[in-house]
């Protein structure tokens, strides 16, 4: 028999063992774990079959799924939420596992701001190996918190056994990690960075960086890795860029004490586009220049608004007492005029005080604050309808009586030596002025709400001297009362025209319950106040008179239908159909500026009366009409009826507290060009246009 084998079994015999050592060749993975009780997240931990034997690493993919609506966050979450963590102390032959985090977004839920993640990511991991091991275990608990308007704690068993000996390289997984790198910010020189300033004066850090190619939109995000500020929370940065600098300013708060930041280190995380740079900086202290107005220019801008708040259609209501009051002053003495419009003027700026007050304490509590937010609460309308009401029956004379104290004005008009009825007269003016924004009374209460209290103190005082300035100055000079006609039987006339200004209110401010009531409750009001009204209508005054008033009434509605119906193909053509609005949301903002549109963007109340004044006087309006209802252009509305977190949210990132706020944002103004509060055609037009160039 031929001892030599034959060349064919020869070849079998290779072949076998070549297949016998690549069964035993491995690419480590654990597969797509997921937990049955949250669907929602699935995780899966691999290794790319790289072995790095100087530093003994091994790099790594941790991936994650998240269902549409869900995320995670960063190493720095923010106000709310927890990075995800791996404990590995069981595993062996493990000396370290480095995390690299990819650039993160911002996300604001329900007026909490924070950073992290959504869809599909991929964290690159660097596994390293204890020296001279040829074998390994990555064994533990992968936690990982996961929110939508609620967030879960979910944990996932992780093991991987690791073979130096038969460990092969994965192409794809290769691939995959170098594209997961390129998501990870780079270490850069330090000396970009020009400042890195502690104000423990204003609790703030103020960063400087450079960047020879300029500066487009960048983000910034701020971590730090002393444990002493694991519990600091820094705030979404205001950022100014000019030419090649960036110039970023960041609030810090602890929930205790926050320790003194200087000497502290920090990492700053900032990307643009195709940029992501990371940089160590130590802080030194130092003072940050602040860019906003002085505190007397401030101070200026609310007694202007609040002086401008007089000629605004909220207060009207209030000036027939305000003219009655004036014109029976004319034949008192001058120290009885000085006493009332002291008095009235008193009422004013202390029902500013008390609206200073409450919103401190709405802060303090950690709720929403913002001018005229009191008529987004269903039982302050009611009681002011219930208050308009009877003032206007007062003024009918219904009440021949002294009312209680909180409700009279026959004080105010009967010239004795009571001054409630002003004093409260004051008061009223001012809580019917509050769904009003007058020009320079947003930036006033925007830099009051964002200053520690006694500024706000001060410049909600400012603004009730300003509203109340007209009537300090006839206080001042009593002798001008004197030049408007004297009282007497041509008032009895004038008296009705000022009830039925008050029954008007009364008639707006029940409309403003349909927000929170049902249809049924609102018919029976609005039936039983009417009924009430004449009832005592004809009981004060009598039968004649009060058929005489429902006659009036439907001669005056025949008058206005005929007159409607005669001109309406007139009033159709001035006042059309609003436009189709989106709900107002950052996303959309940002969706639609990314994809070329120019985005419009009205917040709006119903008891805004300066933002219906904007809606019929200019948004319905050509050529403002015309130019919204365009292709190009996205419109968005924010509805601030009702309190509404996300809406409030989106204003004071805007640092405004009050509606009407309108900004249009497009191509040519990413960042959005911000809108006065009385809003112009021109205005409209020329920041829509700014909006779509590029």
């Amino acid at each position: 028999m031929n001892k030599i084998l034959p060349f064919w079994l020869l070849s079998l015999i290779v072949a076998l063992l070549l297949h016998s050592t690549q069964s035993f060749a491995e690419t480590p993975s654990t597969g797509w774990l997921s937990h049955e009780d949250h669907p929602p997240v699935s995780v899966k931990l691999e290794l790319t079959g790289h072995y790095e034997a100087e530093r003994n690493l091994l790099p790594a993919l941790l991936h994650v799924e998240l269902d549409e609506g869900w995320k995670t966050y960063w190493r720095s979450p923010g106000e709310g939420g927890i990075p995800p963590t791996f404990d590995w102390s069981e595993s062996s032959n493990i000396n370290d596992i480095e995390w690299r985090w990819p650039v993160p977004s911002r996300y604001s839920i329900q007026g909490i701001d924070t950073v992290g993640y959504q869809g599909s990511l991929t964290f690159p991991l660097m596994i390293q190996l204890s020296p001279d091991a040829r074998q390994a275990r990555i064994s533990g608990t992968l936690t990982m918190s996961s929110c939508t308007t609620v967030c879960v704690l979910t944990d996932y068993p992780i093991d991987l056994q690791v073979n130096l000996d038969t460990l092969t390289v994965d192409s794809d997984r290769a691939f995959a990690f170098n594209q997961a790198m390129g998501k990870v910010p780079r270490e850069y020189d330090n000396n970009n960075v020009k400042q890195a300033i502690w104000s423990d004066a204003n609790q703030r850090v103020q960063l400087t960086i450079e960047r020879d190619s300029g500066w487009q939109e960048p983000q910034l995000f701020i971590h730090s890795n002393n444990e002493a500020l694991a519990d600091a929370e820094f705030s979404s940065p205001a950022i100014q860029v000019e030419d090649n600098t960036l110039t970023a300013n960041i609030d810090v708060s602890h929930w205790l004490e926050l320790p003194d930041l200087s000497g502290a280190e920090l990492i700053a995380t900032v990307s643009d586009e195709k940029f992501a740079a990371e940089y160590n900086v130590q802080l030194t202290a130092g003072t940050i220049a602040n860019n906003a107005p002085p505190l007397w220019a401030i101070l200026l801008m609310a007694l202007a608004g609040g002086l401008i708040l007089n000629i605004m259609p909220c207060v009207l209501p209030v000036l027939g007492l305000k003219v009655q009051s004036l014109m029976l002053s004319g034949a008192q003495e001058p120290k009885v005029v000085r006493k009332q419009f002291f008095a009235s003027s008193l009422g004013i700026i202390s029902s500013f005080l008390v609206i200073a007050l409450g919103l401190m304490a709405l802060r303090w509590s950690g709720g929403s604050v913002g001018w005229g937010i009191q008529f987004q609460n269903p039982y302050f309308i009611a009681a002011l309808v219930a208050i308009t009401w009877v003032f206007a029956l007062n003024l009918m004379g219904a009440f021949e009586f002294k009312l209680p104290s909180s409700l009279s004005t026959s004080a105010a008009t009967a010239g004795d030596d009571s001054y409630k009825g002003h004093f409260l007269q004051g008061m009223l003016a001012t809580v019917l002025a509050t769904p009003c924004t007058a020009p320079f009374l947003g930036t006033a209460v925007a830099f009051a709400l964002a200053a520690e209290s006694s500024v706000i103190l001060l410049v909600f005082a400012a603004l009730g001297i300003g509203m109340a300035l007209p009537w300090l100055l006839i206080a001042v000079f009593p002798k001008t009362a004197k030049l408007l006609p004297k009282p007497g039987r041509w008032m009895q006339w004038v008296k009705p025209v000022f009830a039925i200004m008050m029954l008007a209110t009364t008639v707006w401010l029940t409309t403003l319950l349909k927000n929170f009531i049902s249809n049924e409750l609102f018919l029976a009001l609005t039936v039983g106040l009417s009924v009430l009204t004449l009832v005592i209508i004809g009981k004060v005054h009598g039968r004649k008179v009060l058929f005489l008033s429902i006659g009036g009434f439907l001669v005056l509605a025949a008058v206005v239908g005929t007159t409607l119906i005669l001109t309406a193909d007139r009033w159709v053509n001035k006042l059309p159909q609003d436009h189709q609005w989106q709900p107002l949301t950052q996303q959309r903002i940002d969706e639609a500026v990314a994809s070329g549109q120019t985005v419009f963007v009205d917040v709006t109340a119903d008891w805004c009366v300066t933002c219906q004044a904007n809606k019929v006087g200019v948004l319905l309006q050509d050529p403002v009409f015309t130019a919204l209802g365009q292709e190009h252009v996205t419109r968005l509305r924010g509805d601030w009826t009702k309190a509404n977190e996300s809406i409030t949210q989106y204003l004071k990132t805007n640092n405004t507290f009050g509606v009407p706020f309108n900004k249009v944002y497009g191509p040519g103004a990413p960042d959005g060009i911000t809108l006065p509060v009385v809003l112009s055609k021109d205005k409209v037009m020329d920041a829509l246009e700014d909006a779509r160039e590029q």
